[in-house]
């Protein structure tokens, strides 16, 4: 695929027509071109981190366990967190998907949530060997461009609320509202970049 200013060529043909709006958007939600998608996870991630930190849990940001006897620091996750679930380890790995991508629309258009459960089973078949090698358990955090988030993420950021604050509900609303807006801003910055690319951020 041809890049035009650092976006696809596709992009460019869907913003010259005034016609083709909404499918521009949903290009920008998936298009890895441009480097938005790398942004929009990595955001999520910082913020899922944070959250983490006011547990006062201990985690490495994008590094391996260095745990096992060789020491080694093969990546299993985003962010591996020590002592998670019965005191074992735990590996946050969050995904972000589109229930309009290709691969998965026909299932998608017939189920809701197919898109975000698709999304846990690849992290899953990605990380499972691996955490299991580790004794870890693989945490996917994964959710829609939408904003639905996978069953793994709801139970994880449920127990990150109630670690949190005795208030757990209004955490947990935080918690959704924070991340749910960080997803909308990122995606609305891809938009952005492929409308007018000299005023993206």
């Amino acid at each position: 695929m041809v890049v035009m200013g650092g976006y696809c060529q596709r992009s460019s043909i869907l913003f010259m027509s005034r016609h083709n709006t909404r499918w521009l958007s949903n290009h920008a939600a998936t298009c890895k071109r441009g480097g938005d998608v790398v942004s929009r996870h990595n955001c999520l991630r910082d913020l899922v981190l944070e959250f983490c930190c006011c547990t006062h849990q201990t985690m490495r940001v994008e590094k391996g366990s260095g745990l096992t006897p060789d020491h080694s620091r093969t990546r299993p996750a985003d962010i591996p967190v020590l002592d998670w679930d019965r005191r074992r380890h735990a590996a946050f790995d969050v995904s972000i998907t589109s229930p309009l991508s290709v691969s998965i629309l026909p299932e998608a258009s017939m189920s809701v949530g197919a898109a975000v459960l698709e999304a846990e089973v690849q992290k899953q078949r990605a990380n499972d060997h691996k955490c299991s090698e580790l004794g870890w358990v693989c945490v996917p955090l994964a959710v829609e461009t939408y904003g639905d988030w996978g069953k793994e993420a709801q139970a994880t950021f449920s127990s990150l609320a109630s670690c949190i604050s005795c208030h757990k509900n209004q955490v947990l609303g935080e918690i959704y509202g924070r991340l749910n807006f960080t997803l909308v801003r990122a995606i609305s910055r891809a938009i952005l970049g492929r409308c007018v690319p000299n005023l993206a951020p």
